[in-house]
């Protein structure tokens, strides 16, 4: 049999994820391929990224400080601390910070692999 998911219990304390960017992983991949998930803080008037949809992935959110504007399927939905954002696999998305303030959202990806996609990016030459 290959190698599955860790069969420990995984702890991370504050600020020791796995960073990319503005992008902290917590639940890697190589722990659960259930889930990943994240958090992810945004400067004020910052984008997220370009527009896009993840053909077998949930894509959830949850705002915990400040407001993040979603842009779902051409439509825009405010979203202020306490949103939850579900979007389902296929929906095109994007997401920004649009106001003065900044803000950090709890972001999970389920199934899990999209932690080794965005790694996978940061390693690349430029």
């Amino acid at each position: 049999m290959g190698a599955g998911p860790s069969r420990e219990v995984v702890v991370i304390p504050p600020g020791a994820g796995v960073r990319t960017g503005n992008v902290e992983f917590l639940a890697l991949t190589e722990a659960s391929p259930r889930f990943n998930l994240s958090i992810v803080d945004m400067a004020p008037h910052r984008d997220g990224p370009p527009g896009h949809a993840h053909a077998e992935e949930d894509d959830a959110f949850y705002i915990l400080d400040g407001e993040i504007t979603f842009e779902v399927d051409g439509r825009e939905v405010r979203a202020p601390a306490g949103t939850f954002v579900l979007v389902p696999p296929g929906t095109h998305h994007t997401f920004g910070n649009r106001t003065g303030e900044p803000a950090r959202i709890l972001n999970i990806h389920a199934p899990a692999g999209f932690d080794r996609r965005l790694l996978a990016d940061e390693d690349e030459p430029s």
